[in-house]
């Protein structure tokens, strides 16, 4: 999201450059439906509009058996794991950190995986919750071993506000989630609201702490729920999202474009 200043002096120059030029081309891929519907009303007809979310690499992100996960990093089998996945932005992790206030309240050696470069402002926020010890940072990590630390989780959780950012954007860490065949608890935003209406591949919460801390819970109590949630994820991650998948859709789009 650009800082106020800039928006003010430069924003006017991003929205011509964004806007201006859309109609002329003879294609147009979007990465959201929000985008789409914005390219339509610019007067891109809808025969020249392709819609592309970000894709994943399923051979990058796979599957590992949860125990085999923990033991391999010395977790407990037993103990509540919690995961969020980023390299150097920790947006909007406010919300999961007033969330997991709550669930330990209950469990109490729950735990939360934060992957990246968390800053001291990862663990101010912590603090600020009470929560710094129910925090895991991994720090940056080799890609072999991202899904390895990941695949600890029994959850994962995408916090997506409804702003106008996340309306047109693609949250890419949705597709690594369900590779590894996690249930995911996020917010009804975006392109997101309809995939998981679509496809039980999770839940979702309101945006606020006491509904996702429930739903958090709820798929930590009801672990054969979550496990279904997790298959489910992986197999649209595998048959919708795969970039080879989606780069079949791309192609058949040029040579429509090519051949009109």
């Amino acid at each position: 999201m650009r800082p106020s200043w800039y928006r003010l002096l430069f924003g006017w120059v991003e929205t011509y450059y964004e806007e201006a030029f859309r109609k002329q081309g003879s294609g147009v891929t979007v990465i959201s439906t929000a985008l789409a519907e914005r390219a339509a009303k610019l007067g891109v007809s809808q025969d020249r509009i392709c819609y592309i979310p970000g894709g994943t690499f399923p051979e990058l992100f796979p599957y590992h058996d949860i125990e085999e996960c923990r033991s391999r990093l010395g977790f407990p089998i037993t103990q509540p794991l919690i995961g969020f996945s980023s390299t150097d932005t920790h947006l909007d992790l406010d919300m999961v950190m007033a969330a997991l206030a709550i669930i330990v309240q209950k469990y109490h050696s729950t735990k939360l995986i934060i992957t990246g470069r968390a800053g001291k402002s990862v663990i101010e926020l912590a603090k600020r919750f009470g929560v710094q010890e129910n925090i895991y940072l991994t720090g940056f990590l080799p890609f072999n071993d991202l899904p390895w630390y990941l695949g600890c989780a029994d959850v994962f959780v995408l916090p997506f506000p409804d702003r106008t950012y996340n309306i047109g954007r693609w949250p890419n860490k949705i597709g690594d989630y369900m590779c590894l065949g996690r249930p995911t608890v996020t917010n009804p935003v975006g392109d997101i609201k309809p995939l998981f209406e679509k496809n039980a591949i999770g839940l979702l919460a309101e945006w606020n702490a006491e509904d996702m801390a429930n739903k958090i819970v709820y798929l930590l109590e009801n672990p054969d729920v979550a496990h279904q949630y997790g298959e489910n994820a992986r197999y649209i991650a595998y048959n919708n999202f795969d970039w080879s998948v989606l780069i079949e859709k791309l192609e058949e789009f040029y040579m429509k474009i090519l051949n009109s």
